[in-house]
């Protein structure tokens, strides 16, 4: 049973500057590394970097690393090749190989590996044609065989068993004149070029009117919901033989049985209230300052990447919440606040100035319930929540870091503060826009704790957090190798400039076992900005651990508070607290589970409630009062004494 209240805890910082020699440049450069008091047993240590000398095109995007091999497989979209990186010294990792993949399609998108064979997604010439999945031996990257699956096949992933599932996005043409269905391909066997059968995971079964019902976004009005569910990226729950796929623009999450490759649900993933303290935002780039608060708008999860691993017999999702918009052709759902007609008795309209909420861009309209008769806007989607949360296998909220990334990069680079990836001197540039920007998000297993790694495609770097427990989940440090006083822009983009700046971009983070046989993993990252791959080793042991600086980090929702009086005979007085808006449900079941009535069921606003609940007709014993909206969930027991 988890709680609806959650709390983590934020340690005053240990700042360690690390200096390393660059093998290109001979220049001393000085990663940022922060690790908080509690987690003092964890070591980050920067090791080598492996550059394209490509800007900004991509050069360096998906990594996959090979254990029979010992290398790392890169993709380089900027040359549509697959190129391969020797990391046997990772202190001068080594490009040495690298294989065209112009004949066998349009641009690649991911890559996967699975016992000596490489998986790479590759969409078609026209972009809403049918892709391929292209399958190469690691050893010297031989083309074994190829299997064509839906369009645009983006993020794709192995299970243990040898599946492959690739998350066919499915966008629109530039001109939005065509618009072809998104899917999930499931390919059994796929590494057995003679065997391998594929099957198609649709959403045709479900409804428009059902998916919105469920909270999922639809920008289309076609009643064919497949043409506007775009699947983004692919975890497996292996012991349950269940995928969830991130549907990015509809900010929702796919459920899939592999075995039957049939979408079994989609959920919607609810907003986050940026009006409440601790969730706040930056949203000008024209304040000339860092002012992250509270405003009156609300945040779409959107999440590109996502991560699952176990706890507690429970499957868990880490979601990197990115957000993202559609433009295609004359179609636009993205616009300023300033831009658009604010209903006076819902907002102030000095927030529509530059250096308040004008400049942020938000979601243009998209349920009728949002504006008034008028057409006045009620209320205002941000794209993204620049934040990481943690979702139940039922797609309910566990935990968000709040402000925590944009707060904790605000202290740490104040001068680069929400800077571009593509250009240094680019201070507050992405604050109107997605801020620091989550995009990437990988789990892994240190000195007995579970840790999420988070990229940040603005800013760079990464940040860990501890999820062992997910609704206690804690900051443990981050780390940014981007050095932001070298030139750095489309007009400074020769290979020195590139190796000078390092990083900037991080798509994927890819996690090998350490090459000395510690205990320790070398971080790999994949940088499309700067075209390079950097490598980091890192550790963590047991140490002592501080117990300062506590405060929450879940926008709740609501609360469910013990019933009064408790026992009771035969009336009590059941009381919750509504923090965001929302439909909520309050039940009473019985000890054996069977639900004995229902106390409200609707909308509700912010503020108290309290329902009289009458146990007349019911003997003495325990019961156990729910209270649950789509993303929320908490119980309470109370007692009938008679």
């Amino acid at each position: 049973m988890i709680s609806a209240s959650i709390t983590y805890r934020v340690f005053g910082p240990i700042i360690l500057f690390l200096c390393f020699l660059s093998q290109e440049t001979n220049a001393q450069v000085s990663p940022f590394i922060d690790i908080a008091n509690a987690y003092n047993g964890l070591n980050i240590e920067f090791l080598g970097v492996a550059h394209t000398g490509i800007y900004d095109q991509g050069a360096a995007e998906i990594t996959a690393y090979d254990e029979a091999t010992g290398v790392v497989l890169v993709t380089n979209a900027a040359k549509n090749t697959l190129m391969k990186l020797d990391i046997s010294n990772p202190v001068q990792p080594e490009w040495v190989d690298e294989v065209s993949l112009d004949s066998y399609g349009g641009g690649l998108n991911s890559i996967d590996i699975h016992n000596g064979i490489v998986a790479v997604a590759l969409e078609a010439e026209t972009q809403t044609d049918s892709g391929t999945v292209v399958f190469f031996n690691t050893e010297n990257l031989s083309f074994s065989h190829q299997v064509k699956v839906g369009p645009l096949p983006d993020m794709l992933v192995f299970t243990n068993s040898g599946t492959l599932l690739t998350a066919n996005e499915g966008q629109p043409n530039s001109s939005y004149s065509i618009d072809p269905e998104g899917s999930v391909s499931v390919i059994f066997r796929a590494t057995d070029h003679e065997q391998h059968t594929v099957q198609h995971a649709d959403f045709t079964s479900f409804s428009r009117t059902q998916l919105l019902q469920k909270g999922v976004r639809l920008s289309s009005m076609d009643e064919n919901v497949g043409k506007d569910l775009e699947p983004e990226y692919i975890t497996v729950d292996e012991t349950r033989g269940v995928a969830y796929v991130s549907l990015q623009e509809n900010n929702a999450l796919g459920i899939i049985d592999i075995d039957n490759a049939r979408v079994t649900d989609i959920v919607g993933l609810g907003e986050k209230d940026h009006s409440l303290e601790g969730h706040g935002i930056d949203g000008s780039d024209r304040d000339d300052q860092v002012q992250i608060k509270p405003w009156p708008v609300f945040g779409l999860y959107m999440p590109d990447a996502i991560a699952g691993f176990e706890h507690a017999d429970e499957f868990f999702i880490v979601s990197a919440n990115e957000g993202d918009s559609r433009e295609y052709g004359s179609y636009s759902d993205e616009v300023r606040v300033k831009d658009l007609s604010l209903d006076p008795t819902s907002f102030d309209a000095s927030i529509q100035s530059d250096d308040q909420l004008g400049r942020l861009q938000v979601i243009t309209p998209f349920r009728d319930e949002d504006v008034n008769a008028n057409g006045d806007v009620k209320k205002l989607y941000a794209f993204g929540t620049r934040s990481m949360s943690i979702w139940d296998h039922q797609g309910r909220l566990i935990f968000d870091t709040g402000d925590l990334v944009e707060k904790k990069t605000a202290d740490f680079f104040p001068e680069d503060f929400n800077s571009d990836n593509a250009e240094n001197d680019s201070k507050d540039s992405r604050s109107d826009a997605k801020g620091p920007e989550p995009e990437a998000v990988t789990i892994g297993t240190l000195g007995g704790k579970t840790i999420a790694f988070l990229g940040l495609e603005r800013i760079g770097g990464v940040m860990l957090f501890d999820v062992t427990i997910p609704d206690s989940t804690q900051y443990m440090g981050y780390v940014n190798a981007r050095n932001f006083s070298a030139p750095f822009s489309e007009d400074d983009s020769e290979i020195l400039d590139l190796e000078a700046v390092i990083e900037s971009g991080p798509e994927s983070i890819t996690l090998v076992p350490s090459l000395d046989n510690t205990n320790a993993t070398i971080m790999v990252l994949g940088n499309e900005s700067t075209g390079s791959v950097t490598l980091y080793k890192i550790s963590y042991s047991h140490a002592t651990t501080s117990t300062a600086g506590t405060y929450s980090s879940l926008p709740k929702g609501f609360e469910l508070k013990q019933n009064i009086p408790n026992p009771f005979n035969p009336v009590t007085q059941i009381e919750f607290e509504v923090f965001t808006p929302d439909v909520l449900e309050l039940h009473v079941y019985n000890i054996l589970g069977q639900r004995l009535t229902t106390l409200y069921q609707g909308p509700t606003t912010r503020g108290e409630y309290q329902v009289e609940f009458d146990g007349t007709s019911l003997s003495s014993g325990v019961y156990y009062v729910e209270l649950k909206s789509q993303h929320h969930l908490a119980y309470i027991s109370m007692l009938l004494t008679k």
